[in-house]
């Protein structure tokens, strides 16, 4: 093979040119050698060489050339629409959770608002009902403490109807 290259010189240059070769630059020119093929097997590797249905624009295409050529346009019409559809819904959705957490924060603001009117609403009664229950005399002021006076005011610990803080009456158990 690489006593081609001297055709028409004598058999004994030829093998010279041989033996002229070292050791060094054989294994240097295999080492690229093996680069090459690396190299080849990346690119058949990695790239497809293979394309599918593609349109030429050459003039006088055959007749099921057009048919193709339709379908594939279809087919990305389809795929863009079905994207922009996507797209549209996921926008109204933000926008509907946007709208529902800013009213979900407008209705929690509102009940803090009003909770805190019916508590103030609330101490205010308390101060009223503590303030008559304190102007009175000794007499009213033990039957505004009703039962929870205690035994010794009248009352017992058991049975009968006892008050709470709220001003809520309680029924007792019957056993």
């Amino acid at each position: 093979m690489a006593l081609q290259h001297f055709v028409g010189q004598s058999q004994e240059l030829a093998l010279a040119a041989a033996a002229a070769v070292t050791a060094e630059e054989r294994e240097e020119r295999q080492k690229e050698a093996e680069k090459l093929d690396e190299k080849l097997r990346f690119i058949v590797e990695k790239i497809p060489d293979r394309r599918y249905h593609v349109m030429g624009s050459n003039a006088g295409a055959g007749s099921g050339e057009f048919h193709m050529y339709r379908a594939s346009r279809r087919r990305e019409q389809e795929r863009l629409e079905r994207l922009d559809e996507e797209w549209q819904a996921m926008k109204e959705r933000e926008e509907f959770e946007r709208r529902q957490a800013e009213r979900a924060a407008a209705d929690d603001a509102r009940t803090a608002k009003k909770r805190e009117k019916r508590n103030k609403k609330k101490e205010k009664q308390k101060s009223k009902k503590l303030q008559k229950s304190g102007s009175g005399d000794v007499a009213t002021a033990g039957a505004a403490a009703g039962p929870a006076a205690g035994p010794a005011a009248g009352g017992s610990d058991k049975g009968g109807d006892s008050s709470d803080e709220d001003g809520k009456v309680e029924q007792a158990d019957l056993d």
